[in-house]
């Protein structure tokens, strides 16, 4: 049976790193807005505005031992699917390695260095954040489209947000997730899911409280950023024998990292 896939890869972008160098992410703004091409055919020169936050590539890594009497005892199969449930277990470690950076500092986020302000915060820093945390409804999902809708780009664009924004919620809110965007054959219009089809839901456990997010799609506007080395999104896994026992030797090398590149493509709200 094939894991399931960690819901961070909905809303995270992925960017692969080529070594273990501090990463730049550089974000660039708009390409100079067309000019008249005057009489004597110059072209005239502009600028675009750019701006950029580090991430890290990081090795993880564990090793098992497994004696000689333990494979010959075990009656039920336990090691039979082990790579299967190496695989399970990288991937829930990828998950739970995201969504420690995007719950950190309460939900608001690691501080990026373009401001000096967490991914989420109030006011004209970010203006992407709840000033008070309300209940998940069709009005407050509008609320959070529209403040991400208004934020610009570095030089002053409406940003992009892509088809179908992901509404990111825990176990509490799930019900109110899927009520709120699922398609409704309503009769009357004050009666319609007005954002099905608009905004997707995605639970995650490790979403705690009443907290929700909206986030844009990462390919149109990235907030946080995922990858591996050289696109190797596998761990590498290696046995040998154990130095004067009688058994094998298992150990697990991987390379991941997570990071935060940006804040105007998403909203958070702390909840009630």
């Amino acid at each position: 049976m094939q894991p399931a896939q960690p819901t961070y890869r909905q809303i995270f972008l992925r960017r692969d790193f080529r070594d273990f160098k501090p990463h730049r992410h550089l974000r660039i703004g708009d390409f100079p807005t067309l000019l008249p091409l005057a009489e004597n055919g110059e072209i005239q020169v502009g600028t675009m505005s750019e701006s950029q936050e580090i991430v890290l590539l990081q090795t993880f890594a564990r090793r098992l031992r497994v004696t000689r009497p333990m494979l010959v005892n075990d009656d039920l199969g336990a090691f039979t699917d082990f790579a299967a449930a190496i695989g399970r277990r990288v991937a829930e470690f990828e998950n739970a390695t995201a969504y420690n950076l995007l719950n950190s500092a309460n939900g608001d986020g690691p501080t990026l260095a373009t401001g000096s302000a967490p991914v989420f915060a109030t006011g004209a820093a970010r203006a992407n954040k709840a000033g008070t945390g309300t209940p998940l409804d069709t009005a407050t999902i509008g609320a959070g489209r529209a403040a991400i809708m208004k934020q610009r780009t570095l030089d002053g664009l409406p940003i992009s947000t892509g088809q179908t924004m992901r509404l990111l919620v825990g176990p509490n809110l799930e019900l109110a997730a899927r009520q709120a965007t699922v398609p409704v054959a309503a009769t009357q219009t004050s009666n319609a899911n007005v954002f099905a089809g608009f905004v997707q839901p995605v639970v995650e456990p490790l979403i705690p409280a009443n907290r929700w997010y909206l986030f844009s799609d990462p390919l149109a506007a990235p907030v946080y950023v995922y990858g591996y080395l050289n696109g190797a999104e596998g761990p590498q896994v290696t046995t040998g024998p154990v130095q004067g026992a009688d058994g094998i030797e298992v150990s697990v090398i991987f390379d991941f990292g997570v990071g935060a590149i940006d804040w105007r493509g998403a909203w958070f709200n702390p909840g009630t």
